[in-house]
């Protein structure tokens, strides 16, 4: 599980969207199949039947249902004339298929073909950023509501921020909705400064500054403005993770962050403990 999920940025001009999504996969695949809708009747026919004939079907195996829902997923999202937000849910229970399964399979599933659409000019601009709109609210919707009512014991009020272009945040919306099954309240802070970032750090108590970068643009901008933080004494540990820690050439010492990597125990154990020691990108 990683802290921060990204596609690369392989072609100029990439809707925000996408950028801070899921791990790399921006080539296409010869032969593979998708569910396209022009008037939407793969949606209104051919979807529908798949889903009778899968649910059907007590013991069909669960790949197999998220296989389809992720089909299902993708034609709805990239109907933007018939896009109906009740019916994709309504669709993907027919298959069987838990809301944390939509969040951390389905969802990410489609956003990987939205980036592979995007770089192959199978899609425009313009379809890719409405598809990935429709993502991010369906991720929201499919996604833990935090319980302030009875929190865990060693529950912590995070903030979750984005900078730049990576501004629809589904990558980090999936990282919210899993750090709030976990137990952790979670604030989702797009497109910050380092100024909205310190006046936010002023008026709520943060146990932690998550940081997701994807692109080395965003990493150039989120450097900056941890430096800032740094030097306004912002006392809360800053922690960066993201798709750009895979990149070749990344330098964790550039970054400012207290902690960098990638993997979401080793962030919570060390805001836990006050580990501020853990620089390796993981």
């Amino acid at each position: 599980m990683t802290l921060g999920l990204g596609v690369r940025e392989s072609k100029p001009g990439i809707p925000d969207g996408l950028a801070p999504f899921t791990v790399v996969l921006m080539t296409g695949h010869n032969g593979s199949t998708t569910l396209r809708t022009g008037s939407g009747l793969l949606v209104d026919g051919l979807a529908r039947s798949v889903i009778s004939k899968v649910s059907a079907t007590p013991h069909q195996r669960r790949l197999r249902r998220l296989h389809v829902g992720v089909k299902v997923l993708y034609a709805a999202v990239t109907d933007n004339a018939k896009f109906d937000p009740d019916q994709v849910e309504a669709d993907l229970t027919g298959l069987r298929i838990s809301k944390t399964d939509v969040v951390d399979h389905c969802i990410p599933k489609v956003a990987q073909a939205l980036g592979e659409d995007w770089s192959s000019d199978r899609l425009s601009f313009a379809a890719v950023t409405s598809a990935s709109a429709h993502l991010y609210g369906l991720c929201k919707s499919f996604g833990q509501s935090w319980d302030n009512i009875r929190p865990k014991m060693n529950a912590r009020a995070l903030l979750l921020a984005t900078f730049g272009r990576e501004s629809h945040i589904i990558g980090p919306a999936v990282l919210a909705d899993h750090l709030r099954r976990r137990g952790h309240s979670v604030q989702l802070h797009p497109d910050a400064t380092a100024v909205s970032l310190r006046d936010q750090l002023a008026c709520d108590q943060f146990d932690a500054l998550l940081v997701s970068v994807s692109t080395w643009r965003a990493l150039e901008t989120a450097t900056k403005a941890i430096k800032t933080l740094k030097e306004s004494e912002t006392d809360v540990p800053i922690l960066l993770g993201g798709a750009i820690l895979n990149e070749d050439g990344f330098d964790v010492s550039v970054t400012a962050a207290d902690v960098t990597t990638n993997d979401i125990d080793k962030a919570l154990d060390a805001i836990k403990g006050a580990d501020i020691l853990l620089r390796v990108a993981e």
